[in-house]
């Protein structure tokens, strides 16, 4: 049930926000910002709901037509009183080419219908072309806008209250979702915040700091906006003539000087070596500049840079880079760390291509055939086990809380300084395991009782706890407490580029990094990798060669619904006919109970009515027998995407994860029968003369589709 939200909400959220400035950010503030509250406390209840209703709004002008609201009972008299205050004004002449572009395309023509004899206007001209026009014309005859600008009003949000605003989130942004809405938001339920926050607390414990990330906040929005040369390069001038106060500064000011780089190298080669030195203690800024360097024979300098990082590298990232570049470009060595860890560490498995879209699946499917527990982890695993093992001291009992209600995401992990300052907490929690089972306890407890609280590192759901388990109970402890301190000394290096499959063998688990053809091992994959193998786990690199594996089983499906997948329509009957070697070996097929009513031209469609599947199974009841069937074999169906889809939503709301590889008749006949005129399985049926008794009944249309399948890989042997 959606949420009401109460009456002058707006306000309620104003008052929210200067009630935070008030209490926990006086030490950033300037004069500009005490004079604007002082304003604002001296206002009416309706002159501060105007002016909340007016900082709610996006655009820089605010027509005064739609400024009305239940809740301010004298709009006039409203504004007029922010006018007195200073707090709002009336766009004048130097606002003409906002005032005319801020127009609907009917206001524009109106406006320009009295100067038709001296204009050229088409109505049918796009609104860009109408705006340049009224901008050349009123340039010279201004005195004709002056009764246009008293219909709006200038909203000067972006002067004090968003800064204001930008204290309380910590960012800016330039989305349809501002941050006023995410109050809105919270309020309507829609938005995750902590439920156990009680008090705000300021993000900056300087001006300097607090002005710093503003104004790099806001040059991140207008490289967003930027859209000339000459736009990116007055923008990196100003960047760099920033100064970055506190390590978010910092790395906010680096990522802007890296995307400004990228996007003048090319234009301007001075300013983009310029914006490259800009950047303070940046590795992927370093890397940049020794490769450009090298490519212009600069051998000596790229040596010494190379020596200089391997002395004293910022990350093990930076480490690994510089080690390859001076091996591979220096010592004469033709195979890079990187290529000795995917040579050293990788087995070979042979895959059926039909995995071409999802290798991870087909890497884990291949394991599950030989009995083995397969888990896709990747990042989540690590991420969660974090979370769960950390929750106490990056949420609870921490120097350095997060925020307010918003923050999920943990300030120490964001500058890299968790182990830093909590370093005696930590050391007592780690040393505490001296099994995996205390750990296993240890999670389980946290898991139970932060259950679904809102963070910035995880998601939550039922089945979070079954891979932990496995990992925790399946390796060694010393293992384990040695990689989460590394997490806790270097989280922003390790956060990412985890192994795709956690496999279970026996009472060990090891992982694998599954690679296609062409792919590459990246380096933060390689960083982390090599974390795990120095802490103590088996970590193999799965390099996958593709085959046409003539085993293939199929399951060719169709089912019959009460709707479409779009509107909460349920499944009434599944056929399933499996077939391997071109022959069918198991038909299967099932009424299912939808829960729900069939409309009568469903009906008419299948003739499957209610009483029929009255005492029918219901999905859930059903649901373990058709993944028993269907696993190991590729999912078909006649457009197979709403087959595929149905099943899949009926298994999410049975807390299945079902995730098969699939192929498509309709897809299929369109390659092998080009110049058809239909390819529905009615039509294709009549062509190819195919066995379809009873169409629209679930086994029936299978059967048909198994046919089909049949003469689509007959033409296919044949090219």
């Amino acid at each position: 049930m959606k949420k009401e939200l109460p009456a002058k909400y707006y306000l309620a959220h104003f008052n929210e926000l200067i009630a935070f400035i008030n209490t926990q950010c006086c030490h950033l503030l300037t004069e500009k910002h005490i004079d604007f509250i002082n304003k604002v406390n001296k206002l009416s209840e309706r002159g501060q709901c105007m002016l909340a209703r007016i900082y709610s709004r996006k655009p820089l002008l605010v027509a005064i037509d739609t400024l009305n609201y239940t809740e301010i009972d004298n709009p006039e008299q409203a504004l007029e009183e922010l006018k007195v205050a200073g707090l709002i004004s009336h766009p004048n002449h130097s606002d003409y080419q906002q005032v005319l572009a801020h127009l609907t395309k009917p206001a524009l023509l109106e406006l320009l219908a009295p100067f038709t004899p001296k204009l050229s206007i088409k109505k049918s001209a796009a609104k860009t072309t109408l705006v340049t026009q009224a901008c050349d014309f009123f340039a010279v005859n201004l005195e004709h806008l002056t009764p246009l600008y008293n219909q709006f009003v200038i909203n000067n949000r972006a002067d004090i209250y968003e800064y204001f605003e930008f204290l309380y989130i910590g960012r800016l942004s330039s989305g349809d979702i501002n941050h006023q809405n995410s109050f809105v938001l919270r309020d309507l339920g829609v938005r995750a915040t902590r439920a156990s926050h009680t008090q705000s607390l300021a993000r900056f414990d300087t001006l300097d700091q607090a002005q710093s990330n503003y104004a790099l906040n806001r040059a991140r929005l207008a490289f967003k906006k930027a859209k000339t040369d000459d736009q990116y390069q007055a923008l990196a001038h100003e960047v760099i003539a920033q100064q970055a106060q506190g390590t978010l500064a910092v790395n906010l000011k680096n990522k802007l000087l890296l995307r400004l780089h990228q996007q003048l190298k090319k234009v301007d080669a001075t300013l983009s070596f310029t914006i490259l030195s800009a950047c303070e203690n940046s590795p992927e800024a370093i890397e940049i500049q020794i490769r450009e360097q090298y490519r212009q024979g600069n051998k000596d300098w790229v040596k010494a840079k190379l020596e200089a990082i391997i002395e004293d590298p910022l990350t093990d990232d930076q480490l690994y880079f510089a080690d390859d570049f001076l091996m591979r470009k220096f010592n004469k060595q033709t195979r890079s760390r990187l290529s000795t860890m995917l040579a050293d560490t990788q087995c070979v498995i042979a895959i059926d291509e039909i995995y071409r879209g999802d290798v991870e699946q087909g890497v884990a499917q291949y394991y599950e055939n030989q009995g083995l527990r397969v888990f896709n982890t990747e990042n989540t695993l690590w991420q969660s086990l974090f979370g769960l093992v950390f929750w106490h001291e990056l949420y609870v009992e921490t120097p350095h809380p997060p925020c307010n209600e918003f923050d999920l995401f943990p300030h120490v992990l964001r500058t890299n300084r968790f182990y830093h300052t909590q370093q005696q907490q930590i050391d007592i929690l780690l040393a505490q395991w001296q099994t995996p089972d205390d750990l296993l306890k240890h999670v389980c407890k946290n898991a139970a009782r932060y259950f679904e609280q809102p963070n910035g590192l995880f998601r939550w759901h039922t089945e979070l706890l079954k891979p932990l388990e496995v990992l925790i109970l399946n390796s060694p402890i010393t293992a384990l407490k040695s990689h989460l301190q590394n997490m806790t000394l270097r989280f922003l290096e390790l956060k990412d580029g985890y192994p795709d499959l956690m496999v279970l063998k026996g009472n060990t688990v090891h992982f694998e990094e599954v690679k296609a053809p062409g792919d590459k091992l990246r380096r933060n994959q390689l960083t982390t990798i090599d974390n795990l193998k120095k802490s103590g786990f088996s970590v193999k690199i799965a390099a996958v060669n593709w085959i046409n594996d003539p085993n293939r089983v199929y399951s060719v499906v169709d089912i019959e619904t009460t709707g479409s997948l779009k509107g909460g329509n349920r499944i009434t009957e599944i056929g399933l006919v499996k077939m391997q070697h071109g022959k069918v070996i198991e038909t299967w097929s099932t009424l299912i109970n939808p829960q729900m009513r069939i409309p009568k031209f469903i009906v008419s469609l299948t003739g499957i009515t209610d009483a029929m599947v009255a005492s029918a199974p219901s999905f859930h009841e059903v649901a373990n027998t058709l993944i028993n069937k269907l696993q190991g074999s590729i999912f078909v169906a006649h457009n197979v995407n709403f087959d595929y889809g149905f099943i899949r939503k009926e298994c999410e709301m049975a807390g299945i994860n079902f995730k098969m590889p699939k192929l498509c008749t309709v897809v299929e006949s369109r390659k092998a029968f080009p110049g058809l005129k239909s390819y529905s399985l009615g039509n294709l049926s009549a062509h190819f003369e195919l066995s379809l008794t009873n169409h629209h009944r679930a086994l029936a249309d299978a059967s048909a589709t198994a046919e089909l399948l049949l003469l689509i890989q007959h033409s296919q042997h044949k090219k």
